[in-house]
């Protein structure tokens, strides 16, 4: 049979092993004369430990020095925390990259704004400057235009529109309803041909 390690017959010695443990060791230690003179030597170290440990010295007082091995106990645990890793911060944005973003975000909204058409442009401006200024006469208003120009007929509505355009010339007939309804009547010049567009509005 194996011999069991040194921390194990430590352990036998002291009555610290589990239950299994300690059966199996008993019955090694019986049959084995090495074994059970380290467990001999491992008792008789901790009887004299305990009869070192008992003779305490004249005069000592047992509570004050519990009292100073803790606060030794709790200096030592805040230096520890003192030099433990510091957790860094993450890094905030620096003024370069954010004046970068700033510079495109700008580049971005001038070129939107400069290619958007310059009739909802306006609307939009006075939309804009009536959600500032909080005055409701510059709110755009809900009511829907209908309107036929050289390039169509257009939809206007809430400060948005919408242009219906014919690409080949003014139309030559228009008509409009009560009902809300315009119709723009365009000839082709070259075919002959008719497009008629309808537009309803409720």
């Amino acid at each position: 049979m194996r011999h069991p390690q040194d921390d194990q017959l430590a352990l036998f010695a002291g009555g610290d092993l589990g239950l299994l443990d300690r059966l199996r060791l008993r019955g090694h230690v019986r049959g084995c004369d090495a074994c059970r003179r380290s467990v001999e030597s491992y008792r008789s170290a901790a009887a004299r430990l305990r009869e070192e440990t008992a003779k305490l010295p004249a005069g000592l007082k047992w509570d004050s020095l519990a009292a100073e091995m803790t606060a030794n106990i709790r200096v030592g645990l805040a230096a520890g925390e003192c030099v433990a890793g510091v957790t860094s911060k993450p890094a905030l944005m620096t003024w370069k990259p954010a004046l970068a973003v700033l510079a495109l975000t700008l580049v971005v909204l001038s070129g939107w704004w400069l290619n958007f058409p310059q009739e909802q442009r306006a609307n939009l401006a006075r939309g804009m400057q009536g959600i500032w200024n909080r005055d409701a006469r510059n709110v755009p208003d809900p009511t829907v235009y209908l309107e036929a120009n050289r390039a169509g007929i257009q939809l206007r509505e809430n400060g948005s529109a919408m242009t219906l355009m014919h690409p080949d010339r003014a139309p030559s007939v228009i008509s409009v309803s009560t009902q809300g309804a315009m119709r723009a009547r365009y000839v082709d010049s070259d075919t002959g041909q008719v497009t008629i567009t309808n537009v309803y509005a409720q």
